[in-house]
């Protein structure tokens, strides 16, 4: 690992922090004294969170040289990759730190095997433990030798979500935005009615405000069973032979 990877991590400058557009970036506190004071607040906080800003300054990272050298260090022991980023990346330096913190987003440090295969424990973001093979990462430490793997299943964001609609196809149709046809494998063909709720995808489940995981129907979670977010089954009818022949499968 180069020397100076942190600083090539970081040489980019934040999201407008350059003045190339100063009137859209100004104070409005400043352009609107000038010429109407009477819209102007009584009062006013001293940081940044008591005045008005147009655009603010966000982190702005060149992660690719840290996925480069991370691709090309694939079978070499993981403790031995981890010793040469330690030894280059201090934990005492918060910008250092902060770029050791990215070596998780590239590889599936945390994992274990589990009915003979290889599966990734929770994330950064508390994600619960789940197949390697739908967990989205490039690398991956192999629990039995620890190796720095390659993770042959897979899938760029594109090439995940054209899978995952395609097997949404085989088994659901969406007659309207409240009103969807469902095949539950052995339960066969359903119309299910959705709504919008406020409710998160695990509270619908454990609550069971979802008729269709009130009957055990599918263990999906809703981006996955419904093809969005936000909405949950208030209520299910089971198909009839004619139903289900003219829906033309």
């Amino acid at each position: 690992m180069r020397d100076d990877m942190f600083e090539v991590i970081i040489e980019r400058p934040r999201f407008r922090s350059r003045a190339r557009y100063p009137r859209q970036f100004r104070r409005i506190g400043t352009h609107a004294a000038k010429h109407d004071p009477e819209k102007l607040g009584f009062s006013a906080g001293m940081s940044p969170r008591g005045v008005d800003y147009v655009g603010l300054k966000s982190l702005n990272e060149n992660l690719a040289p840290l996925r480069r050298y991370l691709e090309r260090q694939v079978n070499r022991p993981w403790d031995k990759v981890w010793s040469e980023i330690s030894t280059k990346l201090r934990p005492d330096s918060t910008v250092q730190q902060h770029v050791r913190d990215h070596v998780g987003d590239f590889v599936a440090l945390k994992t274990f095997t589990k009915d003979g295969a290889v599966w990734v424990g929770a994330g950064r973001f508390l994600t619960p433990p789940h197949p390697l093979t739908g967990s989205g990462y490039k690398l991956y430490v192999d629990p039995r030798s620890g190796l720095l793997r390659r993770n042959k299943y897979y899938q760029s964001r594109r090439q995940y979500w054209s899978a995952k609609a395609c097997e949404r196809a085989q088994r659901m149709r969406e007659l309207s935005p409240t009103v969807q046809i469902h095949r539950f494998g052995e339960h066969g063909w359903w119309e299910v009615v959705v709504a919008p709720t406020r409710f998160t995808p695990y509270n619908i489940k454990n609550d069971g405000v979802d008729v269709v995981y009130r009957s055990g129907f599918s263990s999906l979670t809703p981006q996955d069973l419904y093809g969005r977010e936000g909405v949950y089954a208030i209520a299910k009818r089971q198909l009839s032979k004619r139903e289900i022949a003219r829906l033309n499968w």
